[in-house]
């Protein structure tokens, strides 16, 4: 082999190692560069997974806590539905009466149905007392009916009682009976005196004393227990 042909295979021999060299060098950056490109690529995904996991937890969180609340308020809406299912239906009170806490009441004059200083009926008393009779055993007869007396402040002086207590306790009773005679059931009744001592105007004149002169009569609910012995 000459000179010459040994030079020019020494030559060739260098350059194809040059170009493996770069080539190899070439597929290698381009391999970093990929893998490079990928944990990147990884990163950003896992990055992004896990605010879409925190923000998941966030909604759940929220939706329990909702549906807590949500919960929560349906019991006391139906703790409210039992205590409004509980209260009797209440109904406009009978003509002439007035609504009360526990009934109804109906205030009658004195003068109707008592002459000055006196317990017995007047004959004008019936036609009042009979009106009330009838609502009493019709709108109102599963109540219980309690009258109470009541008197000005006026001292008693010639009608022969002790004092006003006796007068407006006597005045209940005579209507009590009525009620009794005309059919009321008398486990239904209760008498009782106010004397002077509930008045509806202060007793300064003779047009509020007029006032105060009256018989009262109330409608009450039986469940309310008055009067009735405790089991």
């Amino acid at each position: 082999m000459t000179t010459q042909r040994l030079g020019s295979l020494t030559r060739n021999t260098i350059a194809t190692a040059a170009l493996t060299l770069v080539f190899s060098g070439g597929c290698a950056n381009q391999s970093k560069s990929r893998i490079t490109m990928l944990e990147n690529t990884n990163r950003d995904l896992t990055m992004r997974l896990n605010e879409l996991r925190a923000e998941m937890n966030g909604r759940d969180q929220s939706r329990s806590y909702t549906e807590q609340q949500l919960l929560a308020a349906q019991g006391e809406i139906d703790a409210l539905n039992r205590q409004l299912a509980a209260i009797p239906e209440t109904t406009a009170p009978a003509p002439g009466w007035t609504d009360t806490p526990s009934g109804a009441m109906i205030a009658i004059d004195s003068s109707v149905l008592f002459a000055p200083g006196k317990p017995t009926l007047r004959s004008s008393a019936i036609r009042a007392l009979d009106g009330i009779v009838s609502t009493l055993q019709g709108e109102y007869s599963g109540k219980d009916i309690i009258v109470f007396g009541h008197t000005d402040n006026q001292p008693i002086k010639k009608s022969g009682w002790e004092d006003n207590w006796q007068l407006s306790t006597e005045r209940s009773l005579a209507v009590v009976r009525y009620l009794q005679d005309k059919g009321i059931n008398p486990s239904r009744l209760a008498a009782g005196g106010c004397s002077e001592y509930r008045p509806r105007a202060a007793n300064n004149a003779a047009s509020n004393r007029s006032q105060n002169r009256r018989v009262a009569i109330f409608v009450v609910d039986p469940g309310l227990g008055l009067g009735h012995p405790t089991p």
